[in-house]
């Protein structure tokens, strides 16, 4: 008898608990929704309700829909600067776009700009490579890109450094002036940098690749232990 009794208290307490926990619990709109519209085509004749999902999942959503960062950058270097080149890598965490520098330049810094609709003569469409670079590159810190922009010149840099100080002042300040913009539109500064290097006279290299924070312990790890002088001296 007294087992039993023992064993209706535990149903009770059992019982309780789950009461309890459901009348304190909730639910997410974002995640229900979908389910309710599933169930809603299946055993009903009425239309799904429509499903706008606010936040980061909405975001995760469209980048599902439309493509990863990479190919809606690739897609707004090959809609605004048609002589664009780009290529990805095997994996899809890497890409290279290989441009004439002038047409970049021209992309990045005239972008916003609003055209004197008084004159239609004179009117223009802008070029918004600039705010739309910004906008796709503008993720979290764990999910960003960095942007290496490598501008080829005529001479090995070193070797113009020492022959042209000038020269290679002008054109180190062509290419930083461009990261000075884009840090200006929003772009962190550990997602640009920018350099020279040896290559086609008047083209741009640009390397897309997921950012990595720098971590001393890791780099620290990475570097061999150096043997103790008992060890270098043992046959």
């Amino acid at each position: 008898m007294a087992n039993q009794f023992l064993g209706l208290s535990l149903f009770i307490m059992l019982l309780s608990f789950f009461i309890i926990l459901n009348a304190i619990s909730s639910f997410e709109t974002t995640k229900t929704q979908p389910v309710l519209n599933s169930l809603s085509m299946a055993f009903s004749n009425k239309d799904a309700v429509e499903d706008i999902m606010p936040g980061k999942m909405l975001a995760e959503t469209a980048e599902m829909q439309s493509g990863s960062t990479l190919d809606r950058i690739e897609a707004v270097f090959k809609s605004q600067i048609t002589a664009a080149e780009t290529r990805q890598n095997r994996l899809g965490t890497t890409m290279y776009v290989h441009m004439p520098f002038e047409d970049f330049k021209r992309g990045i810094m005239k972008s916003i700009v609003i055209p004197d609709l008084s004159d239609v003569r004179s009117a223009a469409v802008p070029m918004d490579l600039l705010p739309m670079l910004v906008s796709l590159m503008e993720t979290s810190r764990d999910t960003a890109y960095t942007m290496d922009m490598i501008l080829n010149i005529e001479e090995n840099p070193a070797v113009l450094w020492a022959k042209d100080p000038e020269g290679f002042s002008a054109l180190n300040k062509s290419i930083s002036a461009i990261a000075a913009k884009l840090e200006e539109a929003g772009l962190p500064k550990y997602q640009v940098t920018a350099g020279l290097k040896q290559g086609k006279t008047g083209f741009i290299d640009i390397i897309f690749r997921r950012y990595v924070p720098f971590s001393p312990l890791d780099a620290q790890n990475a570097i061999p232990e150096q043997p103790s002088r008992q060890e270098e001296a043992a046959p």
